[in-house]
């Protein structure tokens, strides 16, 4: 009886198991139908980074630009004007007061595009490219939802990213946790009059990629 008992709960245990899966990939999938539905393309965002060298934390803030299906730019204006981008599997930099620019491929395992892998494929609604480099755990509540990242492949610091938002799709803060303890946290917020403006978008890249 024990053993029968036993395999009946694990039977029940593996079922339970297996709706919460089903409903976390449909709630994931809504979550990314709505973002596509009404792409967010002009954000802004205030970011905080706490580093283990610093006394302080550093402050940052400017704006996150998208034009989907393959273009997302982040304008840094404070603490100095500073663009970071993605287009396509690259990523680019570009620092206007240094006269300083990069370009690598998105996926080489820099830190430095974890960030712009994320803000990418949310900004742009891209499912497949966070599934791409991201095992996800997605978990929703009346009041919230939450989804945590983490890389398939360890090349490079990133150990997780939570990403969480409202009922409705909204995305609120994007943190970001490092091996060695640093953290970023990024909190997000929907600019009025943030429509599209592809003139303004691609004008931004053209500037940051040197065109």
């Amino acid at each position: 009886m024990r053993t029968t008992n036993t395999i009946v709960f694990s039977v029940f245990a593996l079922f339970l198991l297996a709706m919460g899966n089903a409903y976390a990939e449909d709630s994931l999938l809504k979550l990314m139908q709505k973002l596509k539905s009404e792409p967010m393309s002009r954000v802004a965002y205030q970011e905080t980074r706490n580093l283990k060298l610093m006394a302080e934390p550093w402050h940052g803030s400017g704006y996150l630009y998208a034009l989907p299906p393959e273009l997302m730019i982040r304008e840094q204006l404070q603490p100095e004007r500073v663009l970071m981008g993605a287009k396509g599997n690259q990523a680019y930099y570009f620092d206007p007061g240094k006269s300083e620019r990069h370009q690598a491929d998105l996926n080489d395992g820099n830190e430095l595009n974890a960030p712009l892998t994320v803000f990418k494929a949310l900004v742009t609604a891209d499912e497949a490219l966070l599934r791409s480099v991201y095992h996800i755990v997605f978990t929703s509540h009346p009041q919230d939802w939450l989804m945590e990242l983490s890389p398939k492949q360890k090349a490079g610091t990133v150990a997780k990213i939570f990403v969480s938002g409202r009922p409705g799709g909204q995305i609120d803060k994007i943190t970001i946790l490092q091996e060695e303890g640093d953290s970023s946290e990024f909190t997000l917020q929907p600019t009025p009059g943030g429509g599209q403006n592809n003139a303004a978008i691609t004008g931004l890249f053209q500037e940051l990629a040197g065109e």
